[in-house]
């Protein structure tokens, strides 16, 4: 039987508990007046959408992020003469809330948003490349990584009053110990909150403070040091799949793109140029 296009796919990551996911292509989509329990951001890559939210309908331009505050009703409308995009995540009130008491460095309350459109377009980007980079075979360190930057970005730009970001002390220590920890333990499946307590910091301290003296952040920092294994391994002749698997990589796809995004060639064609360098240089 086949599927029906329209028909919008709703998910969870194992990793994101709190992070419900949407993701749809329709000419029409239409809910009835309803409310969520989480934060809902939302973006429609196409005109025609009606938002009636608040006592006002808003007319949404395309790839405008629409804002909806846990536990308030608003129903959406709208028609399209060609298919397009819609893309959601619902982020739950402790996360919410987890995120903004990192940011400020200490207890605070649920943010508030008060503007239901937000004309941003970087952080509009940004929505939208986090959730095509969820839908991938990510690891769980990088999928809890882009969510936190993001509900960060989020509460620090649009939120009511929002607090000032704690300020960077002297971390070398701690992130020092969680570089170690990366490269001990890279390929296995470890999560922020996981670093943030051998670190003895926020998870949003540690992911600022870690990029901050590396230059990136730890999920990618782990990625690094996969390559740099599996080309190790490469070059003792082991079989890509098999060294996929050995680094920790989710496939053998999603460690091929890393491989060739990282050293510029495939897999397959660095163990051709390794061999010709031998040949060479025998």
């Amino acid at each position: 039987m086949k599927a029906n296009p329209s028909r919008p796919r709703i998910w969870r990551s194992q990793y994101l508990q709190s992070i419900e996911l949407v993701h749809g292509v329709s000419k029409s989509h239409s809910l009835p007046r309803h409310f969520h329990e989480e934060l809902e951001l939302g973006i429609r890559q196409s005109d025609g959408w009606q938002f009636n939210y608040r006592g006002a309908i808003h007319s949404v331009p395309p790839d405008t992020l629409v804002v909806t505050q846990p536990g308030e009703a608003h129903q959406a409308n709208s028609a399209s003469d060609q298919d397009c995009t819609f893309r959601g995540l619902r982020v739950g009130i402790d996360l919410l809330q987890q995120v903004a008491t990192e940011v400020a460095g200490h207890k605070t309350a649920l943010p508030f948003f008060p503007m239901p459109l937000v004309h941003d377009r970087d952080l509009n980007t940004q929505i939208v490349q986090v959730h095509q980079a969820l839908e991938q075979s990510i690891s769980g360190l990088e999928q809890q990584t882009l969510i936190l930057e993001l509900l960060a970005q989020l509460i620090l730009r649009c939120a009511e009053n929002p607090p000032p970001q704690a300020k960077l002390g002297e971390e070398r220590q701690p992130v020092e110990r969680i570089r170690a920890y990366l490269e001990d333990h890279y390929n296995q499946e470890v999560s922020l909150e996981q670093l943030a307590q051998i670190a003895n910091l926020s998870s949003f301290h540690l992911n600022r403070s870690f990029r901050k003296t590396f230059g990136m952040p730890p999920h990618a920092y782990q990625i690094q040091v996969r390559i740099l294994q599996a080309k190790r391994l490469l070059t003792k002749g082991w079989s890509i799949n098999k060294v996929a698997a050995e680094t920790g990589f989710a496939s053998q796809s999603h460690f091929g793109s890393h491989f060739k995004r990282l050293v510029c060639v495939t897999p397959r064609q660095y163990i051709q140029d390794s061999k010709n360098l031998i040949d060479f240089d025998a």
